[in-house]
């Protein structure tokens, strides 16, 4: 779960530059030790209809929000197994029983073993966060106030 977990950080943190510089921020004391997210973004020719005629005005637009977020995120996983369990001088084994092989001139019981347990493993993910989410939201709401109506 950590490697998915780091994956998505680093895809998320392709989105953005790093810095610890205090540019903006004001009213916040020992800024030294903070470090800052700052989106990567394009500029982009954006068609719009002056009193002159049509004309063409750039946007900002953070690479977030035109691309999809692609995190990985376990929602349900089910395994279902056949098992074999047998007990040996004492110690209880597990295995895999071998399917059983009939055919046209093979009875159903002359090879193979027959499964005496089942095990059903159910894996459900925690609730998926909605940061990602809420960031790309509010950097299209910053979008939609560059472009005139």
């Amino acid at each position: 779960m950590e490697t998915v977990s780091r994956n998505n950080i680093n895809t998320l943190m392709g989105y953005f530059h790093q810095s610890k510089s205090s540019n903006g921020v004001q009213d916040i004391d020992d800024l030294e030790d903070v470090e800052y997210l700052i989106p990567k973004t394009v500029d982009m020719k954006y068609p719009i209809m002056t009193q002159d005629g049509p004309s063409t005005q750039f946007v900002s637009v953070p690479l977030i929000t035109l691309t999809p977020a692609p995190t990985l995120q376990l929602d349900d996983v089910k395994i279902e197994m056949d098992l074999e369990v047998m007990e040996d001088n004492g110690e209880v084994m597990v295995g895999f029983p071998q399917p059983k092989k009939g055919g046209f001139l093979r009875s159903s019981s002359d090879s193979g073993s027959t499964p005496n347990a089942k095990i059903t493993i159910t894996i459900k993910a925690d609730n998926k966060s909605s940061g990602v989410q809420a960031i790309v939201e509010g950097y299209n709401k910053a979008l939609r106030a560059q472009i005139p109506n």
